[in-house]
């Protein structure tokens, strides 16, 4: 895991990177919560002040004497002047109390909308990295694994909203309130003010030296824990012939044992900070009361110094909230932007990756106006990293109607130019057009009119009917379309000895299916939507002869209606093409009939037997 966003610089950037994500009206709409939270803050100074009413009117009450000054003042203009001592104090102290109450009321209310937000924002941030994701070419895609992939757009999405926005706007909202405080505290008694500064200073500096590196370390510890155990779980799922075959079962327990107990124990420590930090804030608020109260009764007379302490112990029980709030805001920013510093690096890759939103198009048969041509001029790609060119000065036509096979030992390029052809990959020069556009808008404007079968083929736990009209809702295909693609694949008679026939659930990773019938399934999900190029990737590879020999009938009963373009791995499979191009070393060595190319390249047999 790349290690990056480290420093307290790095932790602002972390912060305007997060807010970046968000589109401009719901920057607008955090700025308003954090404006609402400060004006929040203001309930709590004036409950204070309240409460500092009530302890000038009791002490003066009790020593017969007339309030005066300021406390005068508002007691005169807000009528309470004329009412009995035992009257203002509760008028006073009901006032403090609803304040009190109406701040943590209001305050639970702006909360809850403004979790609800963020939920919705991150749902829109992870939709959003998602499509650019699935924008970028399949080499760029992986170069992270798919329990990567996972965590970035769920668990780090979230850690990124709640963690570093949330906390955010929450600590602009404490800061603001401290700060109001203590201005009020400045006002009252400005040698008091700078001891609680002083005190609660030094242990927040002692705090935040002994949290905040340590948080952010927590979270990349328990970020990189996590998806290791992640991968741990499914990697066993995945090979779980194999490892039983092996005896490795032990293995992966122990494996995924101790990833998720060093995990917990990351995720146990910090949870403890903010207890270590809620312990150190009471003691400083507390150590500051017994220093102020010493001083004030030294130094003053007892109606001053009582009045002085009941103010602070006022704002105490609002400041040392606030100031544990803040310190652990800080813990959870710099925490978050140690779980989410993969998903940070991911989006800084993704920062200027163009993603126009797609429209979601139902199904309807290929337009007319599509020529089932494939044209490559001069296309050359090389992998990444790589020193050689997979790839070179391509040049090949194909017509509508012809059956082109792919042939060439492995590593020359066959796969490659075939992820060209179908736009997963993008070509380093050269240009590739079907039906006279680019692979990618071809698709994009015809719907179906491609058709693709890999090497591998995925399927899901869904139905049989579900797998075959994979990434169409259930509306869009009926039955009888299904079962016709089924039979051309040679795997209808299968299908329907299964219990509940197209409703039948596959099991996880279609652990129901044998290898051949697998890629029967995937042939048949290629010619659900009738298209006009079929592209077979060895799709055949796991087939016994027989059935092979049954579905490559049923294709070539396609010829002339489809153009199709396969890699053969046999040489029944090739001569069957009309035209044959054989690669070697990423070129085009010989091109033509069966007879044509097998005179041009004198180990072509051999070749075409072993791969």
């Amino acid at each position: 895991m790349r290690k990056a966003f480290i420093g307290n610089s790095d932790f602002w950037r972390s912060i305007v990177s997060s807010f970046s994500l968000l589109e401009e009206p719901d920057r607008r709409r955090i700025k308003l919560v954090a404006v609402g939270q400060t004006i929040l803050s203001f309930l709590d100074l004036l409950g204070i002040a309240a409460i500092g009413l009530v302890a000038t009117v009791v002490i003066n009450g009790i020593n017969s004497k007339r309030t005066s000054g300021m406390s005068d003042s508002v007691l005169r203009s807000t009528g309470l002047s004329s009412l009995s001592l035992q009257s203002q104090t509760a008028v006073l102290a009901t006032i403090a109390l609803l304040l009190f109450i109406l701040r943590t009321l209001f305050s639970m209310v702006l909360t809850r909308k403004t979790l609800f937000f963020l939920g919705r924002c991150g749902a829109e941030i992870s939709s959003d990295l998602f499509r650019k994701i699935l924008t970028r070419p399949i080499i760029e895609i992986e170069k992270y694994g798919s329990q990567q992939y996972v965590y970035f757009l769920t668990a780090g999405v979230e850690v990124l909203v709640v963690r570093i926005i949330g906390s955010t706007v929450t600590l602009i909202a404490d800061i603001t309130l401290l700060f109001l405080i203590l201005v009020a505290l400045f006002y009252v008694n400005l040698s008091m003010t700078l001891v609680v500064i002083l005190i609660v200073s030094a242990m927040s500096w002692v705090l935040h030296s002994l949290t905040t590196t340590r948080s952010k370390v927590l979270g990349m510890e328990y970020a990189h824990r996590d998806i290791s155990s992640r991968e741990a779980l499914m990697d066993a799922l995945n090979a779980f012939r194999e490892i039983v075959t092996k005896g490795r079962i032990a293995h992966y327990e122990s494996k995924f044992r101790k990833t998720r107990a060093e995990s917990a124990g990351s995720l146990a420590e910090y949870n403890f900070m903010p207890y270590m930090g809620k312990y150190v804030i009471e003691s400083s608020i507390m150590l500051s009361a017994f220093l102020i109260a010493g001083a004030q009764f030294l130094i003053s007379d007892a109606l001053n110094a009582i009045t002085t302490l009941s103010i602070f112990m006022a704002a105490g029980s609002r400041l040392a909230p606030a100031v544990l709030r803040i310190q652990q805001g800080f813990v959870r920013i710099n925490n978050g932007q140690g779980i989410a510093t993969s998903t940070l690096v991911l989006m800084e890759e993704l920062r200027f990756v163009n993603s126009p939103q797609r429209e979601i198009k139902n199904f309807s048969e290929p337009d007319s106006g599509f020529i089932p041509r494939v044209e490559l001029n001069n296309v050359a790609f090389r992998y990444p990293g790589s020193n050689t060119q997979t790839l070179e000065a391509i040049n090949l036509v194909i017509n509508p109607g012809e059956s082109i096979a792919l042939v060439g030992p492995s590593g020359s390029g066959k796969s490659t130019l075939v992820d060209l052809i179908t736009g997963v990959l993008i070509p380093d020069s050269g240009e590739i057009k079907l039906s006279g556009v680019s692979p990618c808008e071809a698709i994009s404007r015809w719907p179906g009119a491609v058709g693709y079968v890999p090497q591998q083929i995925y399927i899901s736990s869904a139905s049989v009917a579900q797998n075959v009209a994979l990434g169409y809702s259930d509306e869009e295909f009926d039955d009888s379309r299904i079962w016709h693609a089924l039979e051309v694949a040679q795997i209808e008679d299968f299908i329907s000895t299964l219990e509940d026939g197209l409703k039948t659930s596959l099991g996880d990773r279609g652990a129901k299916l044998s290898g051949g019938q697998r890629q029967r399934l995937g042939i048949a999900r290629a010619l659900l939507t009738k298209p006009n190029i079929l592209i077979l990737d060895e799709a055949t590879s796991a087939l016994d002869g027989q059935t092979e020999q049954k579905v490559a009938q049923a294709i070539d009963r396609l010829k002339g209606q489809i153009t199709l373009i396969f890699i053969a791995h046999r040489l029944s499979t090739a001569k069957r093409a009309d035209q044959i191009i054989y690669l070697e070393s990423g070129k085009i060595v010989a091109q033509g009939t069966f007879d044509e190319v097998q005179k041009a390249v004198p180990n072509f047999q051999k070749v075409v037997e072993l791969i």
